[in-house]
């Protein structure tokens, strides 16, 4: 890596222990317990704390309070805890000032491609993975947090874009850092040493011609990732539209489905509670 490459690594906080080794743990290979789970969690008071919170939030409340760890990781399960964890954890050390237009605008787009990965992964009969797409979603990409922490006067014209929408910006980044937030974010996620499946994601989102062995849900967080800038600007450049209807023939979802997701989508999330608590979390109106 050139030492050009290496600087934007550089300005971004190292991920907390506790979040890194939960992330680390692979779905397919959970032989952990809940007990091991609580030790590796309450080493940290202030995420405990948080989680016990959202654990009693009207979100998951029962009859009764939920006063241990243990109950809390019971009641929320494996991989909605992860998902909780990574929020958590970056609200805390990546969320930047919340009156920076940058970070309001990197965080909507983040969250909604999270929450949109997770619901297209559903409809698309792939139920079983959409907690690790809503997390590959939320971390798309992470690289553009890196290249503005290092030079953020230098990165304007890249946010205006961004706010704009309707055209990709890699090539903009490319031509001002030499690499775009893509290979920054794989690089970075790595050196956080997560899971494959988000590494690759970072690197190969809008990519039609994909390596990387998780494919299928690769396409599923970039036919979110661009559903959620049609939803936001309410149109995509003619190469934004090609790739959208050639991604919505590989996830197999149809017109029926797009039109959902233009109309009804955030109408329903107003609804849903975890999404209102990553709105609080994060300080954005979506």
């Amino acid at each position: 890596m050139s030492q050009g490459f290496e600087q934007y690594l550089k300005t971004m906080p190292i991920i907390p222990d506790v979040a890194a080794r939960i992330l680390s743990i692979a779905e397919d290979k959970l032989d952990i317990s809940f007990k091991e789970l609580e030790e590796i969690i309450k080493v940290d008071p202030s995420l405990t704390a948080k989680i016990l919170k959202i654990a009693n939030s009207a979100m998951y409340a029962r009859q009764r309070e939920i006063k241990s760890l243990q109950m809390a990781i019971t009641l929320l399960g494996f991989k909605n805890l992860k998902s909780l964890v990574l929020l958590l954890t970056a609200s805390g050390s990546l969320a930047g000032s919340r009156n920076d237009p940058f970070f309001q605008y990197f965080w909507k787009h983040s969250i909604l491609t999270a929450f949109l990965a997770k619901h297209v992964a559903t409809r698309c009969n792939r139920k079983d993975a959409a907690e690790d797409c809503f997390i590959a979603g939320l971390l798309h990409d992470i690289g553009q947090v890196a290249i503005y922490n290092a030079d953020r006067q230098r990165y304007q014209p890249v946010v205006a874009a961004l706010q704009q929408g309707g055209s990709p910006v890699e090539q903009m980044e490319a031509g001002i850092y030499g690499a775009d937030h893509r290979e920054i974010g794989a690089s970075l996620l790595a050196r956080w040493s997560f899971p494959e499946l988000y590494v690759d994601a970072a690197r190969e989102h809008q990519s039609l011609n994909i390596t990387s062995p998780h494919k299928a849900l690769i396409f599923i967080v970039s036919t979110a990732d661009l559903i959620g800038e049609l939803i936001r600007v309410g149109s995509l450049d003619p190469a934004g539209s090609r790739l959208l209807a050639d991604l919505i023939e590989r996830t197999e979802l149809g017109e029926n489905d797009l039109q959902y997701y233009e109309t009804s989508f955030m109408a329903d999330m107003q609804k849903d509670l975890l999404f209102q608590e990553c709105r609080s979390l994060f300080g954005i109106q979506i």
